[in-house]
């Protein structure tokens, strides 16, 4: 007998991440840890990495501190080299004051997939990107690399790479490619969310002038993530997806918060997080995969 599979795919949408932090750190709290394939998206592979390393509360305390940081995120760099949100600044911080229990990220990879989603420069298709010890924090960045709002690109393996978000926001469709049958999505939007067309997609589509499949990419990214909601929406035979969203609009933006804000959407993640797993715990629906030296 096949044995099903579980799939967890994380959203991006930089500060309001701190929604998926929520999430997750109800399942660590909870030593929920059934799945078999993980994916981040953009900002999405922050909060993965400090999952799979089992570390409570560190997204958290990287979003609260970073939020009002005019070193991280500044209006006033749109068009200098770092752009809007300072990726180094972040990449320094979290080096320095969080670094990722690699440790114990690696057993729990060592049965799992784990994939970073990034978007091809040249061709403007989704890149599935596997960390590794060496490139775990390249992987990072070319996820979550933007024009005017951070970098722009990165370049990994020889490969000029840029935020996932645009090729493939939701990659439900890539988890079922890798045998996921159940699929657990951690939103930063709500259900109802649809996309409209961005300034970014428009400013991004002249910084890349030139580069005709990235420019259609980030002039239609809308168009790729209303139809990823609408694939979540349908009913497909075997497959089973399940969305963990907030009910509203949430506090914080992608680039500006409070702590009085990022709290509250931390809160509304945790909340969320531990009536899902409660109900897992109810349906009998997964066994404990923790690591066996969790720091809970």
């Amino acid at each position: 007998m096949i044995k099903e599979k579980t799939a967890l795919v994380l959203q991006g949408g930089a500060l309001r991440t701190i929604f998926t932090s929520g999430v997750l750190d109800a399942f660590i709290a909870k030593k929920y840890f059934p799945f078999d394939i993980l994916i981040g998206v953009s900002a999405g592979t922050m909060c993965l990495s400090y999952y799979i390393g089992n570390q409570y509360g560190t997204t958290f305390n990287i979003i609260k501190n970073l939020a009002e940081d005019k070193d991280f995120i500044n209006l006033k760099n749109a068009f200098k080299k770092e752009g809007i949100v300072n990726l180094s600044h972040l990449r320094n911080f979290t080096t320095s004051k969080f670094p990722i229990d690699y440790d114990t990220a690696f057993k729990q990879k060592s049965k799992s997939i784990v994939e970073f989603v990034a978007t091809d420069v040249k061709t403007g298709k989704p890149v599935y990107l596997n960390p590794t010890l060496e490139n775990w924090n390249d992987c990072l960045i070319a996820s979550s690399a933007l024009p005017i709002y951070s970098k722009g690109s990165h370049i990994l393996n020889g490969q000029k790479l840029m935020d996932g978000s645009w090729s493939d926001p939701l990659p439900v469709k890539r988890a079922i490619e890798l045998g996921a049958t159940r699929v657990i999505v951690v939103r930063t939007s709500p259900i109802s969310h649809r996309d409209s067309k961005s300034y970014i997609g428009a400013l991004g589509s002249v910084w890349f002038k030139g580069q005709e499949a990235l420019k259609k990419s980030l002039l239609e990214e809308h168009l790729c993530f209303n139809a990823a909601v609408d694939f979540m929406n349908k009913k497909h035979d075997g497959i089973e997806i399940i969305q963990i969203a907030p009910e509203h609009k949430l506090n914080t933006t992608a680039s500006s918060s409070s702590e009085k804000k990022v709290i509250a959407d931390y809160r509304n993640g945790l909340d969320l997080g531990l009536r899902f797993v409660m109900k897992e715990e109810l349906d009998n629906n997964y066994c404990n995969n923790t690591p066996q030296d969790s720091i809970l």
